[in-house]
């Protein structure tokens, strides 16, 4: 220990500041090096994955407007997918007062817009929005307001509007 005394006592602070200026550069160096392998390697496993990526992006090639307008239900199958919407709401114990319905077609496709006011307690809402977009692929969620008629209350209104998208019969 007393020859790192002496060693470091005619140094002086500003000797010892420079000595510890070194080593934290010396430390740096080392970390930089590393960190250099591990962006080298990570950027291999990046150009890895892309190269996998690929093949699979080909194969789900963009569908044409024909494939995609026949991929969705068929006017006929309206009345039931609407009943099946308003029937997951009761399952899942929220109350449905009254729901208003649009239909518009153009173009071979039809469109049949829902505004369904729904009140339960927030996760059932929200239960209730994933369980019905997973039902129905030709289904999208358009707008939803939430309210809460007291910040103790336990229960939100929720204004939803739906979209159940179709073909048109013909």
């Amino acid at each position: 220990m007393n020859r790192v005394v002496a060693w470091i006592k005619p140094l002086g602070w500003p000797g010892l500041a420079g000595v510890a200026a070194l080593l934290l550069a010396a430390a740096a160096l080392w970390f930089g090096q590393r960190w250099d392998t591990q962006a080298a390697r990570l950027q291999a496993e990046a150009r890895t994955l892309r190269a996998q990526a690929r093949p699979a992006a080909a194969a789900s090639a963009p569908v044409s407007v024909q494939q995609w307008q026949a991929s969705l239900p068929a006017a006929s199958q309206r009345q039931q997918r609407l009943a099946d919407l308003l029937e997951l709401a009761i399952r899942l114990d929220l109350n449905t007062a009254r729901t208003e319905h649009r239909l518009a077609s153009a173009e071979g496709l039809e469109r049949l817009r829902v505004t369904m006011p729904v009140v339960g307690p927030y996760a059932q809402v929200r239960r209730y929005v994933a369980a019905a977009l997973e039902h129905d692929p030709a289904l999208s969620l358009d707008a939803i307001k939430l309210r809460r008629v007291s910040p103790m209350a336990t229960e939100v209104e929720a204004e939803l509007q739906w979209s159940l998208h179709g073909r048109a019969a013909p």
